[in-house]
């Protein structure tokens, strides 16, 4: 009877098998929690890029409406400056009609100048200074005796 061997396979064979399969699932499971921990950097990542992205285009927003606040006080700033310039040239041609005794057209000259239009709500400071300059030329001119 003792040349009968067992069927069943022996203890040492399936324990080797084992411990090869825990090393493959270990390995396995490492590999995995590498992955997670990487897509988890990844997408805190990608987080960090989306925000970056959500401020430069709120700075590019806020760029273009900066430029076109400055193109709209660059254009009320060059109409300021034709309207200036406009009655510059009326006063001028007032002090030199004066000059030239010719009241009448002096007369009609500032008429225009009081007529002309304020293009900027902003202006009417420098309208009251023109007018202040028109009174203190006319005072001037009728203390000096030149109208009787």
């Amino acid at each position: 009877m003792d040349s009968i061997k067992p069927l069943a396979p022996s203890r040492s064979v399936s324990k080797s098998k084992r411990r090869k399969q825990y090393w493959k699932n270990r390995e396995r499971r490492e590999t995995m929690e590498r992955l997670k921990t990487d897509m988890i950097e990844i997408g805190e990542g990608q987080k960090r890029i989306r925000e970056g992205q959500r401020e430069i285009r709120q700075k590019f927003e806020e760029i273009g409406s900066e430029c076109r606040r400055l193109k709209e006080e660059t254009m009320n700033i060059a109409k300021q400056s034709d309207y200036n310039q406009t009655r510059i040239d009326l006063m001028f041609s007032i002090l030199k009609a004066r000059e030239d005794n010719n009241f009448a057209h002096a007369d009609h000259l500032t008429g225009l100048l009081r007529s002309v239009k304020i293009p900027s709500p902003f202006l009417f400071l420098i309208f009251g200074i023109s007018d202040f300059i028109i009174n203190l030329a006319n005072a001037s001119y009728y203390k000096e005796g030149n109208i009787s």
